[in-house]
């Protein structure tokens, strides 16, 4: 795999951390619980500081961090607007929707991780990231569970 490689695809896991800190910043403005806005605060912030962390490796290979969205979040955070104007229990689609954004950032994660070199500091941090998401959709899951 070559460097111009490596910066593409984390150029990708940035335009999702830039949808996915977006998305959350939605989540915490559209929750009733205080409780939720909070914890979707706190993701929005992890996800701020996995593209500052990304941005920083780009640049550490000589590349140029890209700015943006994707068409795919603008759609998706439109989707989790409608869905909670016409839900009557707004925390129960917000999480639901937000456990969706997270399985996809985890299938992003998990394609970029089998693309780089095993013992790169690349690849490092795409598996640590990726093990939070992981652990946020489980948490996600579990919210589910008992808001179901």
């Amino acid at each position: 795999m070559t460097t111009k490689d490596q910066i593409n695809i984390l150029n990708d896991l940035l335009a999702k951390n830039y949808d996915a800190e977006k998305g959350y910043k939605e989540a915490a403005e559209l929750a009733n619980s205080n409780r939720l806005s909070i914890m979707f605060g706190n993701l929005a912030q992890q996800r701020y500081e996995f593209g500052h962390e990304i941005k920083s490796k780009i640049k550490l290979l000589g590349g140029l961090p890209e700015k943006g969205d994707t068409i795919a979040a603008k759609v998706h955070r439109f989707w989790m607007d409608l869905r909670t104007l016409i839900s009557s229990n707004t925390d129960e689609v917000v999480i639901e929707e937000v456990a969706r954004g997270e399985e996809n950032a985890l299938k992003y994660y998990l394609d970029a991780a089998r693309k780089l070199k095993i013992d790169s500091s690349t690849y490092e941090m795409v598996e640590r990231h990726r093990n939070r998401i992981q652990q946020s959709l489980n948490h996600m899951r579990e919210l589910e569970e008992v808001m179901a």
